[in-house]
């Protein structure tokens, strides 16, 4: 859509076994004369990141559903109460220890929540965090009060222990894998390359954090892909930002415009796209 230009010559290198291994990107293709070179990767913020989410469902929806009954009184509309704990704090256990811990949680909670202080909604500041009798790790309990609109409800929020120190490990890995494959198509084949790195997690990610990260090593390299951008695909509708393109960053590109991602819509193809 940005070039008004058709795809064409469409190839698939990573899966064509005449390409070299190091040059094997995910995809290359033309948009008139200009050929592209596109690779992809998933950046998890920790180690475990992909069993949490395997298990989601299993460990954290029935704590939310419990605690959600348990705190009705409480939970009047236009308030919120959120319960963060560590992301692997359920991980690797057997599940009768998790069903103990789950139902203690659920009693501290029903204890504490009555004498919470109210806030404004994400104000996190100075809250406390304690260990509950028979749970094996610390957890904070908060209360936000005056959301205009919102139905009362408890939710869970997760967090980690040195998670950017691991984000930013991350991010240095997928950079010394992918960058050096896209610019062998930089200087030998005159392509226009792209790096695509892609996010599921809707708690501890956001554009601001891995822009930082990302940016702080490709300041160090000289083989920086013209145009990098992190797609977030943990909703249905996918969004993506542009991180660092023809050596403009995200933060220069969102202090000229307000808004600076856009939608990938896969229903609704844009019209200069609807022929391939």
């Amino acid at each position: 859509m940005r070039e008004s230009k058709t795809r064409s010559d469409v190839h698939l290198p990573d899966k064509d076994n005449h390409t070299s291994p190091d040059a094997r990107v995910e995809m290359t293709f033309r948009l008139g004369d200009q050929l592209y070179a596109i690779e992809h990767t998933g950046i998890e913020p920790f180690d475990r990141f992909m069993e949490h989410q395997n298990r989601a469902s299993a460990l954290f929806v029935p704590l939310e559903a419990a605690a959600t009954t348990a705190l009705a009184n409480v939970l009047q509309p236009s308030v919120v109460i959120e319960m963060h704990l560590p992301i692997d704090g359920l991980l690797g256990r057997k599940m009768s220890e998790v069903h103990t811990i789950r139902s203690a949680l659920v009693s501290w909670a029903v204890s504490k929540a009555p004498t919470l202080k109210a806030r404004k909604y994400a104000d996190y500041r100075r809250w406390q965090t304690e260990q509950p009798d028979g749970v094996p790790f610390s957890v904070s309990l908060v209360r936000f009060n005056g959301i205009p609109n919102v139905p009362g409800r408890f939710q869970l929020k997760h967090f980690v222990s040195g998670s950017e120190q691991e984000r930013a490990l991350r991010l240095q890995r997928a950079c010394e894998k992918k960058f050096p494959k896209l610019a062998i198509w930089q200087q030998s084949k005159i392509a226009r390359t792209i790096l695509v790195l892609e996010e599921n997690d809707v708690q501890l990610t956001n554009v601001d954090v891995v822009a930082d990260a990302f940016l702080s090593i490709a300041r160090e390299r000289h083989d920086v892909p013209d145009e990098t951008y992190m797609v977030s695909t943990h909703a249905p509708s996918w969004r993506a930002w542009p991180l660092l393109v023809n050596g403009r960053d995200y933060f220069d590109l969102a202090a000229d415009n307000r808004r600076v991602e856009f939608e990938i819509d896969m229903k609704t193809p844009y019209p200069a796209l609807a022929s391939t």
